[in-house]
């Protein structure tokens, strides 16, 4: 999630807060991808605010 933060950053995000879901692995699960693809990846909820003179 550190990588995550970073990039928001870089765009100018400030105030970045990432919370994982409590259900993650149950949304993960719910793509079909296969097996244990939860154990790979998460869902979180990010809030953040760009400053509105901020481009990217």
């Amino acid at each position: 999630m550190e990588e995550l933060k970073k990039i928001l950053t870089r765009a100018g995000f400030t105030g970045i807060v990432i919370q994982n879901k409590s259900n993650s692995d149950e949304i993960i699960r719910g793509w079909n991808f296969g097996e244990g693809v939860e154990k790979m990846v998460f869902s979180v909820y990010i809030t953040a605010v760009k400053p509105e003179n901020v481009r990217i």
